[in-house]
């Protein structure tokens, strides 16, 4: 048995270094890098960055090392736990994630509580009265849900959400407008 969970356990490392060499790959693919898109920006609003000014950036964010040296320094950050800096917001990572986090969980259990609730007494129903008509339209819209991608559900409700508070004129459930949530 602990021969199988340290196998288990080093396949899990395994798996977690893949899937941040894939995630490091994926951002490193399209083409330039942060202080282009930044310099790009500059120059649109008018203002002039030099080419000294590109270098300085560029050493700064260690971008002008090659691509093996900039995945074993930003493995290093993450072992240790800091998770940079997200230019776009000037604030650490970790408290960009950490602000979208408790809205996050929100949504989960809620997710969680009322596919519980509905599941629950459609289970009742269908076991009480199998091969019924509401058995059956019961199991046709549990395959409908489940083919739909759950991000494209979700679009589809909060459009109709949407669709229901122009209609009333007011946010539904009185104080929350649909897609109303900011963030810092």
């Amino acid at each position: 048995m602990l021969a199988y969970i340290a196998r288990r356990f080093l396949l899990a490392l395994v798996t977690i270094w893949a899937i941040s060499v894939l995630s490091f790959v994926i951002i490193q693919l399209p083409p330039g890098d942060y202080v282009t898109a930044y310099t790009a920006q500059m120059s649109s609003t008018g203002t002039i960055v030099t080419r000294q000014e590109v270098e300085a950036l560029r050493q700064q964010f260690g971008l002008d090392k090659p691509i093996h040296v900039q995945y074993i320094k930003w493995m290093g950050q993450i072992a240790r736990g800091n998770f940079g800096m997200a230019m776009e917001y000037g604030r650490p990572v970790l408290e960009v994630i950490g602000d979208r986090l408790w809205l996050t969980v929100a949504v989960s259990v809620a997710a969680v509580i009322f596919t519980w609730v509905v599941a629950l007494p459609i289970g009742i129903y269908s076991a009480v009265r199998q091969y019924s008509l509401g058995d059956y339209v019961f199991t046709f819209i549990g395959f409908v849900g489940v083919a739909i991608p759950s991000f494209l559900l979700a679009l589809i409700v909060m459009c109709g959400l949407q669709v229901l508070q122009r209609q009333r004129g007011r946010a539904l459930l009185g104080r929350i407008p649909v897609g109303a949530v900011e963030h810092r």
